[in-house]
């Protein structure tokens, strides 16, 4: 590969994206404090909530390079 002295630009280009819709994913952190929450409920004669009930799926939107994903 051949360079002269003159200037190279790279090709990248800020305004070039996709607007993409991903899952957040959890945090080990909430499965550690759902288990905290649970074994309290039962230490007080409580029923444990349902797994389900922390389940929800939360989405988001992100923006992602076309030129540079």
């Amino acid at each position: 590969v051949f360079i002269d002295s003159t200037h190279v630009k790279a090709s990248a280009n800020k305004r070039k994206f996709e607007k993409k819709v991903v899952r957040k994913e959890s945090k080990a952190y909430e499965a550690r404090l759902q288990d905290e929450i649970n074994k309290d409920r039962e230490d007080h004669g409580k029923n444990p909530f349902p797994p389900d009930k922390f389940d929800k799926e939360e989405l988001k939107e992100i923006k992602e390079s076309t030129t540079d994903p």
